[in-house]
């Protein structure tokens, strides 16, 4: 079971850290110039360099890999869910309420096929815009955690490969790829900063809400720019500061409209946790792009191409028929008045972005 983890065999890794070439024996990795050593986790290549697996999720990780044979997707998700319940319960002083993990269970077992369809849709219409091939050659998906974009993202490439730091993550999206038959895809434990792929070798990078949560998300955009081969694109969203809407990871209204220390306290006393994620303006990302890398043009929007194509196909406009062509008819208005696309973005609470090289 441990040998056949990986779907497909990608074999032209490099050192994450000098990029030089590296020595393969067996399941080993090494790099001469830097005299690290690389190994796999689970079948799974590993060329982190630091750590990232907590004690419970490497149990997390063995109690799936035990159960690998009877445990379906839904069932990793549910034992997931059920450890974070655990834990908020055994907290005591965290006033983190158990029961919104039970509606993130929910939530995501109703949509984890549809968000990537979703996803997917929309980064179909941002290439045709572009001017820019549908389906390309190769394709990294940086951050994939649980797979539910990865899954659709696979169909726009030849060789796709997931990476994240999360050893549990890439188990529950080996689970999602097996289920769907899905055969051409590369799974590797490896971050987002230090990408361990020769230069110019990439076509596409897909980064769905995790710039957000680099230490120094320009070191990111310079590693994407390396790895970049023209004409090449990278399609990323993330949450927006100034959104009108609760903000995505914590749900307190108005966090944005604070300062990054101020952030800080009020995340620690409503939720009980540690704040390390930078929110972005869609100014403040036009700023560190610019000051990273060079790149041919850049499209940010809070309103995405093909969302009302999407919504019209949806469950809910056979619900409300009449309703769902209210998006169909109103926001193509809106996107050829600049002005007022600028404005609704700017309140809204998620930007997608596409670079292109």
């Amino acid at each position: 079971m441990v040998s056949t983890l990986n779907l497909v065999s990608y074999s032209n890794w490099v050192c994450p850290k000098c990029k030089g070439i590296l020595k393969v024996e067996g399941r080993q990795y090494s790099c001469e110039p830097c005299e690290l050593r690389f190994s796999e986790k689970y079948g799974i290549p590993d060329f982190r360099l630091n750590n990232y697996d907590s004690e419970n999720q490497l149990n997390l990780a063995e109690e799936y890999l035990k159960l690998w044979d009877k445990l379906t997707y839904e069932d990793m998700v549910r034992m997931r869910f059920s450890g974070l319940r655990q834990r908020a319960l055994a907290a005591g002083k965290n006033p983190c309420d158990p029961k919104m993990w039970d509606l993130d269970e929910q939530a995501h077992l109703a949509s984890y096929r549809t968000r990537g369809k979703y996803h997917s849709h929309i980064l179909k219409h941002f290439l045709r815009r572009s001017d820019q091939a549908e389906h390309s050659k190769r394709l990294i998906d940086v951050g994939c955690g649980w797979g539910r974009d990865l899954l659709h993202l696979a169909g726009l490439g030849d060789e796709v490969i997931g990476v994240d730091v999360s050893t549990y993550s890439l188990l529950m999206t080996k689970k999602l790829l097996q289920e769907n038959g899905v055969t051409n895809v590369t799974l590797v434990l490896a971050e987002g900063q230090f990408l361990p792929v020769p230069s110019q070798c990439i076509d596409g990078i897909n980064c769905s809400a995790t710039i957000e949560h680099f230490p120094l998300p320009g070191d990111f955009l310079r590693e994407c720019s390396r790895c970049m081969r023209e004409p090449g694109w990278v399609f990323l969203y993330y949450p927006n500061r100034y959104s009108a809407l609760p903000e995505t990871h914590t749900g307190i209204w108005g966090l944005g409209f604070r300062s990054e220390k101020q952030q800080k306290k009020v995340v620690r006393k409503r939720i009980g946790s540690e704040w390390n994620v930078t929110l972005f303006s869609r100014r403040s990302f036009f700023c560190l792009l610019g000051s990273t890398c060079e790149y041919k043009s850049v499209r940010i929007t809070g309103i995405p191409d093909g969302i009302e194509e999407f919504l019209y196909s949806s469950k809910f406009a056979k619900m409300f028929p009449r309703l769902a062509r209210v998006p169909k008819v109103v926001l193509p208005i809106i996107r050829v008045m600049p002005g007022l696309d600028r404005l609704i973005s700017f309140f809204a609470p998620v930007h997608f972005v596409l670079i292109r090289w």
